[in-house]
Protein backbone atom coordinates (compact mmCIF):
# COMPACT_ATOMS: atom_id res chain seq x y z
CA UNK A 1 0.00 0.00 0.00
CA UNK A 2 3.17 2.11 0.23
CA UNK A 3 2.29 5.64 1.50
CA UNK A 4 -1.36 5.63 0.44
CA UNK A 5 -3.75 6.91 3.12
CA UNK A 6 -0.78 7.75 5.39
CA UNK A 7 0.14 11.36 6.13
CA UNK A 8 2.67 12.95 8.46
CA UNK A 9 1.72 16.01 10.52
CA UNK A 10 4.48 17.25 12.77
CA UNK A 11 5.86 14.12 14.43
CA UNK A 12 2.64 12.09 14.19
CA UNK A 13 1.46 9.78 11.42
CA UNK A 14 -2.24 9.78 10.54
CA UNK A 15 -4.62 7.64 8.54
CA UNK A 16 -6.50 9.70 5.94
CA UNK A 17 -9.05 7.55 4.09
CA UNK A 18 -11.63 9.10 1.74
CA UNK A 19 -15.24 8.10 2.33
CA UNK A 20 -16.96 7.28 -1.00
CA UNK A 21 -19.03 10.31 -2.05
CA UNK A 22 -22.43 8.49 -2.34
CA UNK A 23 -22.32 7.38 1.31
CA UNK A 24 -20.70 10.38 3.01
CA UNK A 25 -24.04 11.45 4.47
CA UNK A 26 -24.05 8.18 6.42
CA UNK A 27 -20.85 9.21 8.26
CA UNK A 28 -21.70 12.57 9.86
CA UNK A 29 -19.18 14.62 11.79
CA UNK A 30 -19.74 15.89 15.32
CA UNK A 31 -21.64 18.86 13.86
CA UNK A 32 -23.89 16.61 11.79
CA UNK A 33 -22.30 17.45 8.42
CA UNK A 34 -21.18 14.63 6.05
CA UNK A 35 -17.56 13.66 6.53
CA UNK A 36 -15.21 13.47 3.55
CA UNK A 37 -12.45 11.49 5.26
CA UNK A 38 -11.66 9.13 8.11
CA UNK A 39 -8.69 10.74 9.91
CA UNK A 40 -7.06 8.94 12.83
CA UNK A 41 -3.72 9.16 14.63
CA UNK A 42 -1.40 6.18 14.17
CA UNK A 43 1.66 7.09 16.20
CA UNK A 44 5.12 8.58 15.60
CA UNK A 45 6.88 5.54 14.11
CA UNK A 46 6.60 4.93 10.35
CA UNK A 47 6.63 1.12 10.20
CA UNK A 48 4.07 0.43 12.99
CA UNK A 49 1.92 3.23 11.61
CA UNK A 50 1.95 1.62 8.16
CA UNK A 51 0.93 -1.74 9.54
CA UNK A 52 -1.87 -0.19 11.59
CA UNK A 53 -2.93 1.80 8.53
CA UNK A 54 -3.33 -1.41 6.50
CA UNK A 55 -5.45 -2.97 9.24
CA UNK A 56 -7.78 0.00 9.57
CA UNK A 57 -8.18 0.53 5.81
CA UNK A 58 -9.37 -3.08 5.51
CA UNK A 59 -11.89 -2.56 8.35
CA UNK A 60 -13.30 0.69 6.99
CA UNK A 61 -13.45 -0.47 3.38
CA UNK A 62 -15.45 -3.51 4.45
CA UNK A 63 -17.90 -1.16 6.17
CA UNK A 64 -18.05 1.18 3.15
CA UNK A 65 -19.01 -1.73 0.89
CA UNK A 66 -22.03 -2.53 3.07
CA UNK A 67 -23.01 0.94 4.26
CA UNK A 68 -25.57 1.72 1.53
CA UNK A 69 -27.75 -1.15 2.78
CA UNK A 70 -27.32 -0.42 6.50
CA UNK A 71 -29.32 1.83 8.80
CA UNK A 72 -27.54 4.82 10.42
CA UNK A 73 -27.82 3.03 13.77
CA UNK A 74 -26.17 -0.10 12.37
CA UNK A 75 -23.35 1.99 10.89
CA UNK A 76 -22.87 3.72 14.25
CA UNK A 77 -22.68 0.33 15.98
CA UNK A 78 -20.17 -0.93 13.40
CA UNK A 79 -17.97 2.15 13.87
CA UNK A 80 -18.06 1.56 17.62
CA UNK A 81 -17.05 -2.07 17.06
CA UNK A 82 -14.15 -0.96 14.87
CA UNK A 83 -13.06 1.48 17.57
CA UNK A 84 -13.16 -1.27 20.19
CA UNK A 85 -11.10 -3.54 17.95
CA UNK A 86 -8.54 -0.76 17.45
CA UNK A 87 -8.35 -0.18 21.20
CA UNK A 88 -7.77 -3.88 21.83
CA UNK A 89 -4.80 -3.81 19.47
CA UNK A 90 -3.28 -1.12 21.67
CA UNK A 91 -3.13 -3.44 24.70
CA UNK A 92 0.45 -3.93 25.91
CA UNK A 93 1.77 -7.23 24.61
CA UNK A 94 4.96 -7.66 26.68
CA UNK A 95 3.02 -8.88 29.76
CA UNK A 96 1.33 -11.49 27.55
CA UNK A 97 4.74 -12.59 26.32
CA UNK A 98 6.11 -12.71 29.85
CA UNK A 99 3.13 -14.81 30.96
CA UNK A 100 3.73 -17.22 28.07
CA UNK A 101 7.42 -17.51 28.94
CA UNK A 102 6.49 -18.23 32.55
CA UNK A 103 4.08 -20.94 31.50
CA UNK A 104 6.60 -22.48 29.14
CA UNK A 105 9.09 -22.72 31.99
CA UNK A 106 6.55 -24.57 34.10
CA UNK A 107 7.25 -28.35 33.86
CA UNK A 108 3.52 -29.05 34.14
CA UNK A 109 2.95 -27.10 30.92
CA UNK A 110 4.64 -29.78 28.81
CA UNK A 111 1.97 -32.26 29.84
CA UNK A 112 -1.01 -30.05 29.15
CA UNK A 113 -3.11 -30.45 26.04
CA UNK A 114 -3.76 -27.45 23.82
CA UNK A 115 -7.29 -27.05 25.18
CA UNK A 116 -6.05 -27.32 28.79
CA UNK A 117 -3.34 -24.77 28.11
CA UNK A 118 -5.94 -22.33 26.82
CA UNK A 119 -8.01 -22.84 29.98
CA UNK A 120 -4.98 -22.35 32.24
CA UNK A 121 -3.88 -19.29 30.29
CA UNK A 122 -7.31 -17.71 30.63
CA UNK A 123 -7.27 -18.33 34.40
CA UNK A 124 -3.82 -16.82 34.88
CA UNK A 125 -4.69 -13.95 32.57
CA UNK A 126 -7.36 -12.77 35.00
CA UNK A 127 -4.70 -11.94 37.56
CA UNK A 128 -2.12 -10.64 35.09
CA UNK A 129 -0.79 -7.24 36.23
CA UNK A 130 -1.59 -5.08 33.22
CA UNK A 131 -4.49 -2.66 32.56
CA UNK A 132 -7.70 -3.47 30.69
CA UNK A 133 -7.12 -7.21 31.01
CA UNK A 134 -10.91 -7.74 30.91
CA UNK A 135 -10.92 -6.46 27.34
CA UNK A 136 -8.48 -9.06 25.98
CA UNK A 137 -10.49 -10.88 23.33
CA UNK A 138 -10.42 -14.48 22.28
CA UNK A 139 -8.50 -13.33 19.18
CA UNK A 140 -5.62 -11.99 21.28
CA UNK A 141 -5.62 -15.09 23.48
CA UNK A 142 -5.61 -17.35 20.42
CA UNK A 143 -2.70 -15.44 18.90
CA UNK A 144 -0.79 -15.92 22.14
CA UNK A 145 -1.79 -19.57 22.19
CA UNK A 146 -0.34 -20.14 18.74
CA UNK A 147 2.93 -18.54 19.84
CA UNK A 148 3.03 -20.68 22.99
CA UNK A 149 2.27 -23.95 21.22
CA UNK A 150 4.31 -23.40 18.08
CA UNK A 151 6.92 -25.87 19.22
CA UNK A 152 4.62 -27.89 21.43
CA UNK A 153 1.74 -29.01 19.23
CA UNK A 154 1.07 -32.64 20.17
CA UNK A 155 0.84 -35.42 17.59
CA UNK A 156 -2.35 -35.06 15.59
CA UNK A 157 -2.82 -31.46 16.78
CA UNK A 158 -3.20 -29.95 13.34
CA UNK A 159 -4.15 -26.32 12.97
CA UNK A 160 -7.19 -25.07 11.08
CA UNK A 161 -5.18 -24.36 7.92
CA UNK A 162 -3.40 -27.72 8.02
CA UNK A 163 -6.65 -29.63 8.34
CA UNK A 164 -8.31 -27.45 5.70
CA UNK A 165 -5.58 -28.07 3.14
CA UNK A 166 -6.02 -31.83 3.56
CA UNK A 167 -9.78 -31.38 3.19
CA UNK A 168 -9.39 -29.25 0.06
CA UNK A 169 -7.04 -31.84 -1.46
CA UNK A 170 -9.68 -34.50 -0.84
CA UNK A 171 -12.33 -32.37 -2.54
CA UNK A 172 -10.10 -31.76 -5.57
CA UNK A 173 -10.07 -35.45 -6.45
CA UNK A 174 -11.78 -36.00 -9.84
CA UNK A 175 -14.21 -38.51 -8.36
CA UNK A 176 -15.25 -36.15 -5.55
CA UNK A 177 -17.61 -34.27 -7.84
CA UNK A 178 -16.95 -30.91 -6.16
CA UNK A 179 -17.22 -27.85 -8.39
CA UNK A 180 -14.31 -25.36 -8.33
CA UNK A 181 -16.69 -22.60 -7.21
CA UNK A 182 -17.84 -24.71 -4.27
CA UNK A 183 -14.25 -25.38 -3.24
CA UNK A 184 -13.35 -21.70 -3.56
CA UNK A 185 -16.32 -20.82 -1.34
CA UNK A 186 -15.13 -23.22 1.36
CA UNK A 187 -11.61 -21.83 1.10
CA UNK A 188 -12.80 -18.23 1.52
CA UNK A 189 -14.91 -19.09 4.56
CA UNK A 190 -12.10 -21.01 6.28
CA UNK A 191 -9.79 -18.08 5.59
CA UNK A 192 -12.30 -15.74 7.25
CA UNK A 193 -12.24 -17.86 10.40
CA UNK A 194 -8.43 -17.92 10.49
CA UNK A 195 -8.31 -14.15 10.01
CA UNK A 196 -10.75 -13.76 12.90
CA UNK A 197 -9.36 -16.28 15.39
CA UNK A 198 -5.91 -17.20 14.14
CA UNK A 199 -4.55 -20.45 12.69
CA UNK A 200 -5.10 -22.26 15.96
CA UNK A 201 -5.10 -25.99 16.70
CA UNK A 202 -8.40 -27.69 15.99
CA UNK A 203 -8.68 -29.01 19.51
CA UNK A 204 -8.68 -25.50 20.98
CA UNK A 205 -11.77 -24.25 19.13
CA UNK A 206 -14.72 -23.99 21.50
CA UNK A 207 -18.41 -23.48 20.88
CA UNK A 208 -18.11 -19.94 22.20
CA UNK A 209 -15.36 -19.17 19.71
CA UNK A 210 -17.53 -20.60 16.93
CA UNK A 211 -20.51 -18.52 18.07
CA UNK A 212 -18.36 -15.36 18.34
CA UNK A 213 -17.08 -15.89 14.80
CA UNK A 214 -20.57 -16.35 13.35
CA UNK A 215 -21.76 -13.23 15.17
CA UNK A 216 -18.82 -11.34 13.67
CA UNK A 217 -19.59 -12.69 10.18
CA UNK A 218 -23.31 -11.95 10.41
CA UNK A 219 -22.78 -8.17 10.49
CA UNK A 220 -24.18 -6.88 7.21
CA UNK A 221 -24.80 -10.39 5.85
CA UNK A 222 -27.98 -12.39 5.44
CA UNK A 223 -28.81 -15.33 7.68
CA UNK A 224 -28.35 -17.67 4.74
CA UNK A 225 -24.83 -16.38 4.10
CA UNK A 226 -23.94 -16.71 7.78
CA UNK A 227 -25.23 -20.28 7.70
CA UNK A 228 -22.92 -21.02 4.76
CA UNK A 229 -19.98 -20.14 7.01
CA UNK A 230 -21.36 -22.37 9.77
CA UNK A 231 -21.84 -25.25 7.33
CA UNK A 232 -18.31 -24.97 5.93
CA UNK A 233 -16.68 -24.96 9.36
CA UNK A 234 -18.91 -27.75 10.65
CA UNK A 235 -17.94 -29.85 7.61
CA UNK A 236 -14.25 -29.14 8.19
CA UNK A 237 -14.45 -30.33 11.81
CA UNK A 238 -16.43 -33.42 10.76
CA UNK A 239 -13.72 -34.23 8.20
CA UNK A 240 -11.03 -33.73 10.87
CA UNK A 241 -12.87 -36.00 13.29
CA UNK A 242 -13.19 -38.70 10.60
CA UNK A 243 -9.41 -38.51 10.17
CA UNK A 244 -8.83 -38.91 13.89
CA UNK A 245 -7.56 -35.38 14.42
CA UNK A 246 -10.27 -34.80 17.02
CA UNK A 247 -11.13 -37.46 19.61
CA UNK A 248 -14.08 -39.59 18.62
CA UNK A 249 -17.18 -38.34 20.38
CA UNK A 250 -15.77 -34.85 20.90
CA UNK A 251 -18.39 -32.21 20.11
CA UNK A 252 -18.21 -30.34 16.82
CA UNK A 253 -18.01 -26.66 17.89
CA UNK A 254 -20.04 -25.53 14.86
CA UNK A 255 -22.79 -28.13 15.20
CA UNK A 256 -26.25 -26.61 15.80
CA UNK A 257 -24.79 -23.12 15.33
CA UNK A 258 -26.81 -22.28 12.24
CA UNK A 259 -28.94 -19.19 12.63
CA UNK A 260 -32.68 -19.05 12.15
CA UNK A 261 -33.48 -17.35 8.85
CA UNK A 262 -36.40 -15.03 9.52
CA UNK A 263 -37.92 -12.56 7.11
CA UNK A 264 -35.51 -13.33 4.29
CA UNK A 265 -38.00 -14.79 1.88
CA UNK A 266 -37.45 -13.40 -1.58
CA UNK A 267 -40.13 -11.02 -2.74
CA UNK A 268 -41.32 -10.72 -6.31
CA UNK A 269 -41.50 -7.54 -8.39
CA UNK A 270 -44.89 -6.41 -9.63
CA UNK A 271 -45.43 -5.46 -13.28
CA UNK A 272 -45.04 -1.73 -12.64
CA UNK A 273 -41.72 -2.33 -10.88
CA UNK A 274 -40.45 -4.49 -13.73
CA UNK A 275 -41.37 -1.78 -16.22
CA UNK A 276 -39.60 0.79 -14.03
CA UNK A 277 -36.51 -1.42 -14.04
CA UNK A 278 -36.59 -1.74 -17.82
CA UNK A 279 -36.91 2.04 -18.18
CA UNK A 280 -33.98 2.63 -15.80
CA UNK A 281 -31.79 0.12 -17.64
CA UNK A 282 -31.85 0.91 -21.38
CA UNK A 283 -30.18 -1.74 -23.51
CA UNK A 284 -27.38 -1.33 -26.05
CA UNK A 285 -27.54 -3.67 -29.02
CA UNK A 286 -24.06 -2.63 -30.18
CA UNK A 287 -22.10 -1.21 -27.23
CA UNK A 288 -18.80 0.47 -28.06
CA UNK A 289 -17.20 -1.33 -25.12
CA UNK A 290 -18.56 -4.33 -23.25
CA UNK A 291 -18.68 -3.98 -19.48
CA UNK A 292 -20.79 -5.14 -16.52
CA UNK A 293 -22.81 -1.93 -16.96
CA UNK A 294 -23.72 -2.80 -20.57
CA UNK A 295 -24.47 -6.41 -19.60
CA UNK A 296 -26.83 -5.59 -16.72
CA UNK A 297 -29.83 -4.36 -18.81
CA UNK A 298 -29.71 -7.56 -20.87
CA UNK A 299 -29.27 -9.75 -17.79
CA UNK A 300 -32.34 -8.17 -16.13
CA UNK A 301 -34.51 -8.75 -19.20
CA UNK A 302 -33.28 -12.32 -19.69
CA UNK A 303 -34.06 -13.09 -16.04
CA UNK A 304 -37.48 -11.49 -16.30
CA UNK A 305 -38.42 -13.48 -19.41
CA UNK A 306 -36.67 -16.79 -18.75
CA UNK A 307 -36.35 -17.21 -14.95
CA UNK A 308 -32.65 -18.01 -15.31
CA UNK A 309 -30.39 -17.60 -12.28
CA UNK A 310 -27.85 -14.79 -12.27
CA UNK A 311 -24.84 -17.06 -12.70
CA UNK A 312 -26.62 -19.02 -15.48
CA UNK A 313 -27.08 -15.76 -17.39
CA UNK A 314 -23.61 -14.37 -16.73
CA UNK A 315 -21.83 -17.47 -18.02
CA UNK A 316 -23.85 -17.74 -21.25
CA UNK A 317 -21.78 -17.99 -24.41
CA UNK A 318 -22.85 -17.01 -27.91
CA UNK A 319 -23.14 -20.72 -28.93
CA UNK A 320 -25.61 -21.17 -26.05
CA UNK A 321 -28.19 -19.31 -28.16
CA UNK A 322 -29.36 -22.06 -30.48
CA UNK A 323 -31.99 -22.70 -33.14
CA UNK A 324 -33.49 -26.13 -32.69
CA UNK A 325 -35.61 -27.85 -35.29
CA UNK A 326 -38.94 -29.37 -34.35
CA UNK A 327 -41.85 -30.93 -36.20
CA UNK A 328 -43.45 -27.50 -36.35
CA UNK A 329 -40.44 -25.41 -37.39
CA UNK A 330 -37.65 -23.98 -35.25
CA UNK A 331 -37.39 -22.64 -31.72
CA UNK A 332 -34.60 -20.35 -30.54
CA UNK A 333 -33.48 -21.36 -27.04
CA UNK A 334 -30.99 -20.70 -24.28
CA UNK A 335 -29.01 -23.92 -23.80
CA UNK A 336 -28.28 -24.13 -20.06
CA UNK A 337 -25.82 -26.92 -19.38
CA UNK A 338 -22.86 -28.11 -17.38
CA UNK A 339 -19.67 -29.83 -18.37
CA UNK A 340 -16.81 -27.45 -19.15
CA UNK A 341 -14.71 -24.74 -17.55
CA UNK A 342 -17.19 -22.00 -18.43
CA UNK A 343 -20.45 -23.66 -17.41
CA UNK A 344 -21.33 -24.58 -13.85
CA UNK A 345 -24.98 -25.05 -12.95
CA UNK A 346 -26.60 -25.54 -9.57
CA UNK A 347 -27.61 -29.20 -9.99
CA UNK A 348 -28.63 -31.81 -12.54
CA UNK A 349 -32.20 -30.56 -12.91
CA UNK A 350 -30.89 -27.08 -13.77
CA UNK A 351 -29.78 -28.33 -17.21
CA UNK A 352 -32.49 -27.28 -19.65
CA UNK A 353 -33.40 -25.55 -22.87
CA UNK A 354 -35.48 -22.41 -22.35
CA UNK A 355 -37.18 -20.90 -25.42
CA UNK A 356 -36.24 -17.25 -25.92
CA UNK A 357 -39.20 -14.95 -25.38
CA UNK A 358 -40.28 -12.83 -28.35
CA UNK A 359 -39.80 -9.69 -26.23
CA UNK A 360 -36.07 -10.43 -26.10
CA UNK A 361 -35.98 -10.96 -29.85
CA UNK A 362 -37.77 -7.65 -30.43
CA UNK A 363 -35.31 -5.94 -28.08
CA UNK A 364 -32.49 -7.06 -30.39
CA UNK A 365 -30.88 -9.91 -28.44
CA UNK A 366 -30.18 -12.01 -31.53
CA UNK A 367 -28.63 -9.02 -33.32
CA UNK A 368 -26.55 -8.30 -30.22
CA UNK A 369 -25.27 -11.89 -30.16
CA UNK A 370 -24.61 -11.93 -33.92
CA UNK A 371 -22.20 -9.02 -33.58
CA UNK A 372 -20.02 -10.86 -31.05
CA UNK A 373 -17.25 -13.41 -31.68
CA UNK A 374 -19.17 -16.62 -32.23
CA UNK A 375 -17.09 -18.68 -29.81
CA UNK A 376 -16.99 -16.31 -26.85
CA UNK A 377 -19.07 -15.09 -23.94
CA UNK A 378 -22.43 -13.44 -24.52
CA UNK A 379 -21.29 -10.77 -22.05
CA UNK A 380 -17.53 -10.45 -22.64
CA UNK A 381 -17.22 -7.55 -20.19
CA UNK A 382 -17.73 -9.87 -17.21
CA UNK A 383 -14.82 -11.43 -15.33
CA UNK A 384 -14.69 -14.24 -12.81
CA UNK A 385 -13.75 -13.04 -9.34
CA UNK A 386 -11.64 -15.19 -7.06
CA UNK A 387 -12.92 -13.23 -4.06
CA UNK A 388 -16.46 -14.42 -4.90
CA UNK A 389 -15.63 -18.08 -5.31
CA UNK A 390 -14.85 -17.75 -9.02
CA UNK A 391 -18.34 -16.51 -9.89
CA UNK A 392 -18.71 -14.44 -13.04
CA UNK A 393 -22.01 -12.76 -12.19
CA UNK A 394 -21.04 -11.20 -8.84
CA UNK A 395 -20.52 -7.72 -10.27
CA UNK A 396 -23.94 -7.80 -11.93
CA UNK A 397 -25.56 -8.54 -8.58
CA UNK A 398 -23.76 -5.58 -6.99
CA UNK A 399 -24.75 -3.21 -9.79
CA UNK A 400 -28.36 -4.40 -9.66
CA UNK A 401 -28.55 -3.69 -5.91
CA UNK A 402 -27.19 -0.18 -6.44
CA UNK A 403 -29.67 0.47 -9.23
CA UNK A 404 -32.56 -0.67 -7.04
CA UNK A 405 -31.46 1.82 -4.41
CA UNK A 406 -31.04 4.60 -6.97
CA UNK A 407 -34.57 4.26 -8.39
CA UNK A 408 -36.22 3.74 -5.01
CA UNK A 409 -37.16 0.07 -5.37
CA UNK A 410 -34.83 -1.49 -2.82
CA UNK A 411 -36.56 -3.17 0.12
CA UNK A 412 -36.05 -6.24 2.30
CA UNK A 413 -36.23 -9.45 0.29
CA UNK A 414 -35.87 -7.75 -3.11
CA UNK A 415 -32.77 -8.63 -5.14
CA UNK A 416 -31.76 -10.00 -8.54
CA UNK A 417 -33.05 -13.46 -7.59
CA UNK A 418 -36.47 -11.85 -7.08
CA UNK A 419 -36.82 -11.75 -10.88
CA UNK A 420 -36.89 -15.54 -10.81
CA UNK A 421 -39.69 -15.47 -8.24
CA UNK A 422 -41.46 -12.85 -10.34
CA UNK A 423 -41.45 -15.13 -13.37
CA UNK A 424 -42.72 -18.05 -11.28
CA UNK A 425 -45.65 -15.89 -10.18
CA UNK A 426 -46.34 -14.88 -13.78
CA UNK A 427 -46.48 -18.52 -14.84
CA UNK A 428 -48.76 -19.39 -11.95
CA UNK A 429 -51.07 -16.48 -12.82
CA UNK A 430 -51.24 -17.79 -16.39
CA UNK A 431 -52.33 -21.23 -15.06
CA UNK A 432 -49.23 -22.93 -16.44
CA UNK A 433 -48.84 -26.48 -15.14
CA UNK A 434 -46.26 -27.07 -12.42
CA UNK A 435 -44.45 -29.52 -14.69
CA UNK A 436 -43.97 -26.99 -17.49
CA UNK A 437 -43.06 -24.26 -15.01
CA UNK A 438 -40.41 -26.60 -13.56
CA UNK A 439 -39.00 -27.16 -17.07
CA UNK A 440 -38.61 -23.40 -17.53
CA UNK A 441 -37.13 -22.75 -14.08
CA UNK A 442 -34.91 -25.84 -13.92
CA UNK A 443 -36.62 -27.42 -10.92
CA UNK A 444 -36.62 -31.15 -10.33
CA UNK A 445 -39.78 -32.88 -11.60
CA UNK A 446 -40.96 -35.56 -9.22
CA UNK A 447 -41.10 -39.01 -10.75
CA UNK A 448 -39.14 -38.01 -13.86
CA UNK A 449 -35.47 -38.73 -14.42
CA UNK A 450 -35.25 -36.35 -17.39
CA UNK A 451 -37.41 -33.29 -17.46
CA UNK A 452 -35.88 -31.16 -20.22
CA UNK A 453 -37.41 -30.80 -23.65
CA UNK A 454 -34.59 -30.59 -26.19
CA UNK A 455 -36.63 -30.73 -29.39
CA UNK A 456 -39.93 -31.88 -30.85
CA UNK A 457 -43.51 -30.95 -29.93
CA UNK A 458 -42.62 -30.56 -26.26
CA UNK A 459 -40.26 -27.68 -27.07
CA UNK A 460 -42.94 -26.01 -29.21
CA UNK A 461 -45.33 -26.23 -26.25
CA UNK A 462 -42.70 -24.86 -23.88
CA UNK A 463 -42.18 -21.89 -26.23
CA UNK A 464 -45.91 -21.15 -25.91
CA UNK A 465 -45.59 -21.39 -22.13
CA UNK A 466 -42.75 -18.85 -22.11
CA UNK A 467 -44.84 -16.46 -24.23
CA UNK A 468 -47.36 -16.36 -21.37
CA UNK A 469 -44.88 -14.22 -19.43
CA UNK A 470 -46.05 -10.60 -19.70
CA UNK A 471 -45.43 -7.38 -17.79
CA UNK A 472 -47.80 -5.01 -19.57
CA UNK A 473 -50.77 -5.44 -17.21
Amino acid sequence: MQDAYLILRGRQYYLKLAIPRPIRHLFPSGTGKPRDYIVEALGPDRTPAGLERDHRVALYRTLFARAALMTPEAIKDELAAIKRQIERRKLPLPPLQRELERLEADPAFREESAAEFLRVFRERLRSAPFPEKEEVTSMAINAALVAGLKQKTPAGGETINQAAEAWFTEMRRPDAGIRPQTLDGHRLRVRAFVEHAGDIPLATVTRKMAADFLTHISAGRSGRTTNNYATTMMSLFKYARDRGLIPEGAPNPFEDQRRKVVGEEREAFNSAEVQKLFAALPIEVAPKKHSPETALPWAVRIAAYSGMRLEEIAQLTVPDIQRRGTNGGTVVVFDIHNGDNEHHIKNGSSARAVPIHSALVRAGLLNYAQALPQDGLLFPGLKRRASKGGKIGARLGELFRKRLIAIGLKREGLCFHSLRHTLAERLEAAAVSQTDAARVLGHAIEGMSYGTYSSGPGLIRLAAVVEEIRYDD
